[in-house]
């Protein structure tokens, strides 16, 4: 019976109207068939009704982006700049960076649009081996670059930016064809965006294969990077999207506090990857998403370790590379392991070299501006100052990449080897002092002509106690 039972469930779905040779065959206990079709049949206003998700919950104002207001403030003003202000008959580049769904698009298009400037994306055309090749697909994108300034026929703003974010598979095999091709660029009067998502293989991270640290020098381009959405503003994030599951319950349902936790917890600063999970588990007629629980233990000065019990999924976890701060506490508290006489380090300093190798000036000044906090005794602070200033010539004098990458090399292996007495505490990370240079021709004036370093003037600023020739911010 319950076999029965089972087999005829499955005639209760609607396949759509019946046809001529089906009416004719005869069914038993036809009446039932009907019933239960009447009853799986779904309401027609709910049917007619679509709803997509992600379209309604799109930010339409600065006020709906999950990002950090500095970074929109910083994308805001480069916008303002480059379209409106300058003047000058040279291209301006701007390079945005970031890990997956931490608002870089979002913000560029919102800003665009609350500001009236039109966008001109690329899009890479179907690689077909009949009539794409390589060298027609860079000529393509070199073209687009020289066209786009100009506007269409249905477009009548003068107002224009240039967007690449689907970067041609041609120029990624062929970075200095692309160096090539913003080399001609230079001089079209016209502000272009580039938009590289980060990546922790080497192989497919743009931002290290196309916009290397001698790239961004030559072409003086504006790099903003963003970070992983705070859990502050994912929460804002998901009350959007529980109103919009409010005003409509008879397609979606409200996910249980539980479940929108664990999706808080297991989205890792990821805004796509939390709105995913939540429309999933919003969907009607769906169960619960399957939750797993994770004990980590909470520490209290003066009292004992507490175990404090956090809910994550147990699907769609994020791959999560590692991030600057997780870097520099594992160079500034490296942790190390006892065999027989001697030590070796726990952590991989290659994986940290190569991590770090995209921006090796910003990785360096966040270790100069907190490296003394994390040692505890002078005399391996003194080895560490050497470290890092002798990192800092080869940073000063690089002829290649490799040359960068042998800065980091020094850098974190000499950190991690001379901290001998670690202050094993929380510290917080602070930032590097922003450092705001005065007109050098006046200084130059002043000083009779004589040509001092950066480094003179530096220490002549601490020497004096004043702001001649720069100011901190």
């Amino acid at each position: 019976m319950n076999r029965t039972k089972k087999f005829k469930q499955w005639e209760s779905f609607d396949f759509g109207p019946a046809t001529s040779t089906e009416k004719s065959k005869p069914r038993k206990d036809d009446s039932n068939v009907t019933k239960r079709k009447q009853y799986v049949k779904p309401n027609s206003s709910t049917s007619n009704k679509a709803l997509n998700f992600h379209k309604e919950l799109a930010p339409v104002a600065v006020s709906d982006l999950a990002v950090h207001p500095k970074k929109i403030e910083e994308v805001e003003n480069w916008l303002k700049f480059a379209v409106f202000q300058d003047k000058s008959k040279t291209a301006k580049f701007l390079l945005l960076t970031g890990p997956t769904g931490s608002g870089k698009t979002a913000t560029l298009s919102v800003l665009c649009k609350t500001l009236g400037i039109s966008i001109t994306e690329w899009i890479t055309p179907i690689d077909q081996e009949y009539e794409y090749n390589r060298t027609n697909q860079i000529e393509q994108f070199s073209e687009f670059l020289f066209d786009a300034k100009y506007p269409s026929l249905f477009e009548s703003s003068l107002n224009r930016l240039t967007l690449v974010e689907d970067f041609p598979n041609a120029v990624i095999r062929n970075p200095e064809q692309f160096c090539e091709i913003l080399e001609s660029c230079r001089y079209i009067n016209q502000p272009i965006a580039f938009i590289c998502t980060e990546a922790h293989n080497a192989n497919v991270n743009l931002q290290r294969t196309l916009f290397p640290d001698e790239v961004l020098l030559k072409f003086n381009i504006n790099h903003i990077s963003f970070n992983s959405c705070a859990a502050r503003q994912l929460k804002l994030a998901l009350k959007r999207a529980e109103a919009l599951v409010k005003s409509n319950p008879d397609v979606l349902k409200q996910p249980s506090s539980t479940v929108i936790d664990a999706i808080l917890a297991s989205a890792d600063g990821d805004i796509r990857n939390a709105m995913n999970q939540f429309h999933m588990a919003s969907l009607l007629g769906s169960g619960d998403l399957p939750t797993v629980k994770i004990s980590t233990e909470e520490e209290k000065p003066g009292k004992r370790k507490r175990s404090k019990d956090s809910v994550k999924l147990d699907v769609m976890n994020k791959d999560q590379s590692l991030g600057l701060f997780h870097g520099l506490g594992r160079v500034l508290q490296p942790k190390r392991k006892q065999l027989g006489n001697s030590w070796r380090l726990v952590k991989n300093v290659g994986s940290l070299v190569d991590e770090f190798s995209i921006q090796p000036q910003m990785f360096m000044s966040f270790l100069f501006e907190n490296y003394p906090k994390y040692f505890g005794d002078i005399t391996d602070a003194a080895k560490a100052a050497n470290i890092l200033s002798s990192s800092v010539l080869l940073l000063d004098n690089w002829d290649r990449h490799e040359s960068l990458e042998f800065a980091l090399w020094n850098s974190i292996l000499g950190l991690m080897v001379v901290n001998e007495h670690k202050v094993s505490k929380w510290n917080q990370i602070r930032g590097p002092v922003r450092i705001v240079k005065k007109d050098t021709n006046k200084i130059q004036e002043e000083w009779n002509g004589v040509r001092y370093s950066p480094m003179d003037q530096y220490y002549h600023n601490i020497i004096k106690k004043s702001d001649r020739c720069h100011k901190f911010e």
